[in-house]
């Protein structure tokens, strides 16, 4: 009993390292500590699974998943999975991985997308695009499908996602030049630059507020300034978006999949986890 106590013990200060410090690379060290003790959970192997995604260590984390799903077949393997095919270039086998995760996650179907995408079959994402499901769990935005749609192409269909929330929500410099470029492609070059002004004029303001930010201990004055040639360097871009494009300039896609964590403790009564020592009768 004393040595069940004590994997479960390792187990719970590993997950706090990950969840609550985000400290990975001393999490993986513990984790390596723990696997002679062979745990009989897929906790370990999940956790090394996601942390080696993080990490970059792709083959790692293929074999770490492969340890897990013998345990259980679960989501967040499934979805750690799909995300190892997709980062070491095996895009059709990601996509189809995504596609067989359960539930109505739009984000989850993002990845599918851009997965069938990255392996040229480009009819089977813009299927998925165009009978998107607006009302999925964990639904990604309209501008984020735009995104993908002027990856494929299709700017008339961009230009309709980006419409539909380009008023409601804050937009990034990225955001702004994929959507410029939409407009560009499109023809609407007034809307396009009238897009852009409205960013450079946002962007001096924020410019503005940032300088009036008082300083505390929270914030020092390199923080403030740091921020501020973040701001700077964005502006630049704005300001110069319009002649990029006019010669020429494709702003390229930036789209990042991230790995699933979810619950790995012991006795989680939310999440319906049995204690450790009930895995072992």
């Amino acid at each position: 009993m004393k040595k069940v106590r004590g994997k479960k013990r390792k187990l719970k200060m590993i997950e706090q390292k990950l969840r609550e410090e985000e400290d990975r690379k001393r999490a993986w060290n513990v984790l390596q500590q723990v696997l002679p003790l062979q745990p009989q959970s897929d906790f370990p192997y999940l956790m090394l699974g996601e942390i080696a995604i993080h990490l970059q260590k792709f083959e790692e984390a293929k074999m770490y998943l492969q340890q897990a799903l013998q345990f259980k077949e679960s989501e967040i393997a499934q979805h750690n999975m799909a995300l190892v095919h997709f980062y070491v270039g095996e895009y059709e086998q990601a996509a189809q991985a995504f596609s067989r995760c359960e539930g109505d996650s739009g984000l989850t179907q993002l990845n599918e997308v851009v997965s069938w995408m990255h392996a040229g079959q480009t009819a089977k994402a813009k299927v998925l695009l165009d009978y998107w499901n607006e009302e999925a769990d964990d639904y990604t935005g309209a501008i984020e499908i735009a995104d993908v749609y002027v990856e494929l192409g299709c700017f008339a269909k961009a230009r309709e996602q980006f419409e539909k929330e380009w008023q409601q929500y804050f937009v990034s410099p990225y955001i702004v030049s994929r959507y410029a470029y939409t407009l560009w492609q499109l023809g609407y070059k007034d809307a396009c630059q009238q897009v852009v002004q409205q960013a450079i004029d946002k962007k001096k303001e924020e410019i503005v507020d940032e300088e009036q930010t008082e300083l505390d201990e929270h914030w020092s004055e390199i923080d403030r300034a740091e921020r501020l040639l973040e701001h700077q360097v964005q502006l630049k871009e704005l300001e110069t978006l319009i002649e990029r494009l006019e010669q020429g300039f494709v702003p390229s896609f930036d789209f990042e999949l991230y790995p699933d964590g979810g619950c790995q403790l012991f006795g989680c009564r939310q999440h319906g986890h049995p204690e450790y020592e009930g895995l072992l009768k």
